[in-house]
């Protein structure tokens, strides 16, 4: 069960997030993002999906002021507490979300599609003078 102030700062990540008020980045992992706060102290959250015999896990560390984790919850698919597998994955799928901009490019490519008659481009044909010889 995640402890109670890290499901509060997770909460409050969450909704921060969600209403474009906290900025994150690409952590260092893979598939993992960070947000950074003042004064050095930083979370991260991160997904790991190693294969279909293990269960999918989420990773939330806290880090103080000097870089140091100083809370750190793991949540395994099938194995923790439905909620609290539930609420990182959230957090996870905010974070991308904000970080790759889903939601201004899906409504850019739907005003896009709505304002025009003919949408795509049509593959360039080679040309034959364009050759390096």
């Amino acid at each position: 069960m995640i402890p109670e102030k890290l499901r509060k700062l997770i909460e409050l990540l969450l909704s921060r997030t969600i209403a474009k008020t906290a900025i994150w980045t690409k952590g260092s992992a893979e598939n993992q993002f960070k947000l950074s706060v003042s004064e050095g102290m930083a979370i991260t959250i991160t997904f790991w999906h190693a294969d279909a015999r293990e269960p999918d896990m989420f990773v939330i560390i806290v880090y103080n002021v000097n870089g140091d984790p100083i809370e750190t919850f793991n949540t395994f698919q099938d194995e923790s507490s439905p909620q609290d597998f539930e609420l990182l994955r959230q957090l996870y799928k905010a974070a991308s979300d904000q970080y790759y901009k889903v939601e201004e490019t899906m409504d850019a490519l739907i005003a896009y599609l709505n304002g025009q008659e003919i949408i795509g481009e049509a593959e360039k044909t080679p040309n034959n003078d364009d050759l390096p010889f």
